[in-house]
């Protein structure tokens, strides 16, 4: 979700299960979480080494759950992909999903960002980072000097840009840039289109009925690239 709010929408694992809320909160001390094992904790160098693999190491069966696409503030146009590497317990590669979810979004561009990258953007300009030197996190989909896709992240960390073409019968996938202008990279799109694909059953399983914070700081936020048109 962090990554997913500032864009026009997102590919979303909010239909996981694993990810409802109930089972957010009666694990909230648990780091088994496939999308956040990284995040939420202070590591001691007395601590293992963090098991950085697209499969989870549980043996169980894959389950079944779809990735859905949800919308976001529309503070910059493009539907966004997190872990754009990973496998989760659905079994499925979210790179391989996201294709196809563009394919039903044909005027979006696609930002598919992997686990191990961040997009990170300074007024109207952007970089692709990740944490050079730690070999631990020095993995992802982005095979050099070839700049192609590994499925089984045998590459390091990057950003991948994908449109439709060929009047929405084909894909196009390129790395993107380590550094550029936000505003060459991206486009308006002619319409997004707003998906109702298991958003009822999302919406049941993650009520706004508490607990959550009491207050967030509040901040006003005008989109770089003018009014969305629906």
């Amino acid at each position: 979700a962090g990554a997913i709010c500032w864009w026009s929408g997102g590919h979303s694992d909010s239909i996981d299960p694993d990810s409802y809320k109930e089972a957010k909160l009666s694990s909230f001390s648990s780091h088994s979480d496939i999308d956040d094992d990284d995040g939420g904790g202070t590591h001691h160098d007395s601590d293992p080494p963090p098991q950085d693999s697209q499969h989870s190491d549980s043996e169980e069966p894959s389950k079944e759950w779809d990735y859905i696409r949800v919308d976001g503030l529309s503070i910059l146009p493009g539907l966004c992909c997190p872990h754009h590497d990973r496998i989760q317990s659905n079994g499925i590669l979210r790179a391989h999903d996201f294709d196809d979810m563009m394919l039903r979004h044909p005027t979006e561009v696609g930002i598919g960002i992997d686990h191990n990258a961040a997009f990170l953007i300074d007024g109207d300009d952007y970089r692709v980072i990740y944490p050079e030197g730690d070999e631990a996190l020095m993995v992802g989909s982005v095979m050099l000097p070839e700049e192609i896709f590994s499925e089984e992240r045998k590459g390091v960390p990057g950003v991948w840009i994908k449109e439709v073409v060929m009047n929405g019968k084909m894909l196009s996938c390129r790395l993107c840039p380590r550094e550029g202008k936000i505003g060459e990279l991206l486009k308006v799109p002619v319409r997004v289109e707003s998906s109702v694909r298991h958003m009822k059953v999302a919406a049941l399983e993650n009520p706004d009925d508490g607990p959550m914070r009491m207050s967030y700081p509040g901040f006003g936020a005008r989109s770089l690239f003018g009014e969305r048109e629906d």
